[in-house]
């Protein structure tokens, strides 16, 4: 699986750096977290600097705009999430097709929670979001997950190399705002589908509420 310690979210390698500008970075990132959380797409990166206690230019020298900001707040929740899931994933008695759902359950959740955060990472560039180290520790998971369950039985899709993809399709930040902000559905209702979709098309049936990890 991919270390995301090693990776950038945009999937490049994370250089070393000076003990100073490192931990002006970790502050930065630190302070930007705090504000991204409580306003969001509103936070300027003057106000990160100012609540980091940089000056401007060092926050700009260490990350050229918000997307960049936002990418390096996101290695850390990334890693976060990471480590809960693998958590989950590593209980050797659970049922894949209930780690498969609590797996779907908060990861739908975590789009939900950082949805600015997702959003400026990318800004202008979806494309990225694919090549990510992140995306692709998820896709990895959830290729995973089926094949575990077919291999017990439990699941048997029409096309298992495509359905990652098509999984990942419905996790794409753009649709969850479309679905939150447009549709205006509810963080529940909207694991809820997901849970079901993904199910419907890997051929589960009824042991959708089997095993697994803590649904939030």
């Amino acid at each position: 699986m991919t270390n995301l310690g090693h990776l950038g979210f945009d999937g490049r390698p994370v250089r070393a750096v000076r003990r100073d500008a490192s931990e002006n970075r970790r502050k930065a990132v630190d302070a930007a977290r705090r504000l991204f959380a409580e306003r969001g797409q509103q936070v300027t990166m003057e106000e990160v600097a100012a609540a980091a206690g940089i000056g401007k230019g060092t926050l700009y020298r260490g990350f050229p705009g918000r997307a960049q900001l936002a990418q390096a707040v996101l290695d850390d929740l990334s890693r976060e999430l990471q480590g809960e899931l693998i958590a989950g994933m590593g209980v050797a008695e659970a049922c894949p097709v209930g780690v498969l759902r609590a797996f779907l359950r908060r990861t739908y959740a975590f789009r939900v929670r950082h949805l600015d955060l997702l959003l400026m990472a990318h800004d202008g560039d979806r494309a990225e979001i694919r090549s990510s180290p992140a995306y692709l520790w998820e896709r990895l998971a959830v290729a995973g997950l089926l094949r575990h369950a077919m291999d017990r039985g439990l699941s048997d899709p029409p096309d298992p190399d495509l359905l990652p993809d098509a999984v990942m399709a419905l996790l794409d930040p753009d649709l969850v705002r479309h679905q939150r902000d447009v549709l205006g559905v509810d963080p529940e209702r909207g694991a809820d589908a997901l849970v079901a979709m993904v199910f419907g098309a890997a051929g589960i049936g009824g042991l959708a509420q089997s095993g697994g990890f803590s649904r939030n």
